[in-house]
């Protein structure tokens, strides 16, 4: 019985870990600071179909470069298409300043390069205020132009000063960005607002399109740093790059884990839409 306990304790953790990682598949979609007991707890939600082995947060650190977590192993792997909490102590009370960046290791047994592996995440509290939605691609201007739409709620630390926008494709490849010089609002996000922004292509890329769009807090500054990441797809073909998708039907609402869910308050929830694009909401009651 000892024997074949040992042999249990050595066999691989099948399914956990196996297969490339996209770190962008990856959310911190909560974080808990307790100063009087001394702890910080980190949710990050896997949006890989498989899992990790042996995750932890190596570290916290925030927007001024002050390291307000460091931690080791403390789970044996995790479940893809869920969600884990990551617990620490922290040395002395902390309040930081937000965006924070959180160094996730796990180790990979498989490849040509075993070890571990890291991504940096990024977690800012009002993130979940932030709505972005695709409306139209305008190919007749020099460069080409994407409009898109933001809807703001309740923000906090600061409103992502400075704020503006970056697309990025799913090799990690700059599409677009937002131009200071055609801005409409270079000073950040405006609180309980809605607005059209515009980002100039810099890069070819196909349609339909995959990526994930960009808040960069002091992108105008000159200071930059990334607060908030959300999905975006424009699901159109050549033939519609002109033409406003104003007419657009919601499919389903999904949770954080990807079941199907009625419109819940107070927690995060994603809105799937037919012309590809999906809105993150949080109503508070």
């Amino acid at each position: 019985m000892k024997k074949l306990l040992l042999l249990l304790l050595c066999v691989p953790l099948i399914g956990f870990g196996q297969g490339q990682v996209n770190c962008s598949l990856l959310d911190v979609t909560d974080i808990v600071i307790d100063n009087t007991n001394m702890t910080i707890d980190i949710e990050i939600y896997d949006g890989n179909t498989l899992g990790f082995q042996y995750p932890f947060v190596a570290f916290t650190i925030d927007a001024m470069g002050d390291t307000i977590q460091n931690g080791n192993i403390n789970l044996f792997g995790t479940m893809g298409l869920d969600t884990s909490w990551y617990n620490y102590n922290i040395l002395n009370p902390i309040s930081p300043i937000y965006p924070l960046s959180i160094y996730f290791v796990y180790s990979n047994f498989t490849g040509p390069n075993p070890g571990e592996d890291t991504c940096i995440l990024s977690y800012h509290p009002s993130c979940d205020s932030v709505i972005t939605s695709f409306t139209q691609i305008d190919s007749s201007s020099t460069p080409q132009l994407i409009h898109f739409d933001i809807q703001t709620f309740g923000l906090s630390n600061g409103n992502f000063g400075y704020g503006g926008f970056v697309l990025i494709d799913d090799l990690g490849d700059t599409i677009a960005f937002e131009n200071i010089n055609t801005a409409a609002n270079v000073f950040g996000l405006m609180e309980s607002d809605t607005a059209s922004r515009v980002l100039d292509v810099v890069q070819n890329f196909t349609l339909p399109f995959s990526g994930t769009l960009h808040l960069i807090s002091g992108w105008f500054a000159g200071n930059s740093s990334t607060s908030c990441v959300f999905p975006f797809n424009i699901n159109i073909s050549i033939t519609d790059i002109n033409e406003i998708s104003n007419k657009r039907n919601l499919l389903k609402i999904t949770d954080i884990l990807g079941r199907e869910v009625n419109e819940n308050r107070n927690t995060p929830l994603f809105y799937i839409y037919n012309d590809g694009t999906v809105e993150k909401k949080i109503i508070i009651e």
